[in-house]
């Protein structure tokens, strides 16, 4: 019997060999925020008076056990938060003490978020300044670091990372977020999650969605395949060959906005992971090449690999459009490894996505 197994790589996010995967789940508005040029105009303004606390974005660290699925608990003491590689130190209230990020941010050892109708106890970062201009006018990284127990053992996670987009201001200031009710993760046979595309404008969530057009798309190693045309997208486990790479584009006047979520069905027999080297932690440097090499291994005995020759590959740009390797003649090919460079990574407006596909 044949296994079709899918997996999508972010070079600048978590792909290590352990068996936990780890996200960043933004609750209340997307990290985003637009600027006029030579004012001190920001959309949306945190520091507004009124602006309603629930509305500040909330970075929420999510860990999965791959074999079945479990949320993870971080140790307490154990999580440490940077941003643009900066490590985050806190004062007795929780706020940021760090030079230049004075009160920018909030720790919150444990806030209650829901998933698949079970409440947990999970570490976040609120942002609660304006987050332009700390490091100049482009896009910055919030990240995570900690531990986890598993079997008595200590496991320690790194750089879940979560892009900050900070962008000039043209036209209405769109931002979007995809939310679901399973926590992006397939558990059982028969399962099914629902996503939904969630449109923010001037820090508020739209209230009339009335002319909006929605193309939801399942991102595979061996192209992009149509699915829905709603605000929302039903996933079942005959859409998700171990992870699921899923995008949404909302279009709103003539603009397009887009996201992309990867989604987990930890009911599949194989999972993907990816052998990263030529680099120094998960981003490309000047002079550096990473080679990735993707792995499938049964997901109830890690330890067995399977044979993967050649696997079909489709890559991306930052944003999110086809980009062509040096070296390669598209940007869909087939191969064991793919090798990215620096000057990939700058051609590709300083990050590369894509997803592999292979039949095992």
């Amino acid at each position: 019997m044949s296994n079709k197994v899918e997996a999508g790589f972010t070079l600048i996010g978590l792909m290590d060999g352990t068996t936990l995967n780890g996200f960043l789940r933004v609750e209340g508005n997307p990290l985003v925020q637009r600027y006029n040029k030579g004012t001190n105009v920001f959309v949306p303004d945190f520091e507004a008076d009124g602006f309603p606390e629930a509305n500040l974005p909330t970075a929420v660290v999510i860990i999965r056990d791959t074999a079945d699925g479990d949320v993870m608990i971080p140790t307490a003491g154990s999580v440490v938060w940077k941003y643009n590689g900066v490590e985050l130190t806190f004062g007795e209230d929780d706020l940021c003490t760090t030079d230049g990020l004075e009160g920018v941010f909030k720790k919150i050892d444990s806030r209650s978020t829901v998933i698949d109708s079970v409440t947990y106890n999970l570490p976040a970062i609120q942002v609660r300044k304006n987050l332009v201009p700390i490091s100049g006018y482009d896009n910055d990284r919030l990240s995570v670091s900690g531990s986890i127990e598993v079997s008595g053992n200590s496991v320690t996670f790194s750089d879940i990372s979560k892009e900050v987009i900070i962008q000039e201001a043209t036209g209405n200031a769109f931002a979007m977020s995809i939310t679901d009710n399973k926590g992006f993760y397939l558990v059982t046979e028969n399962d099914s999650l629902t996503a939904k595309c969630n449109i923010y404008k001037d820090g508020n969530e739209l209230t009339d969605y009335t002319g909006i057009t929605f193309k939801w798309e399942k991102l595979l190693g061996t192209g992009n395949v149509a699915m829905g045309t709603a605000q929302t997208q039903v996933i079942t486990n005959a859409d998700v060959d171990n992870v699921l790479l899923l995008r949404c584009t909302a279009t709103i006047s003539g603009e397009s906005i887009s996201e992309t979520v990867a989604i987990t069905d930890v009911s599949d027999p194989y999972e993907v992971f990816f052998n990263i080297t030529g680099i120094t932690g998960n981003a490309i440097r000047v002079n550096e090449t990473a080679v990735i090499t993707p792995k499938a291994r049964k997901r109830s005995d890690t330890s067995q690999t399977a044979d993967v020759a050649s696997w079909a590959w489709s890559i991306r740009d930052n944003a999110g459009n086809p980009f062509t390797l040096t070296g390669k003649d598209a940007a869909t090919f087939n191969a064991a490894s793919a090798s990215i460079t620096y000057a990939d990574i700058k051609r590709a407006n300083m990050g590369i996505s894509g997803s592999v596909s292979a039949t095992i």
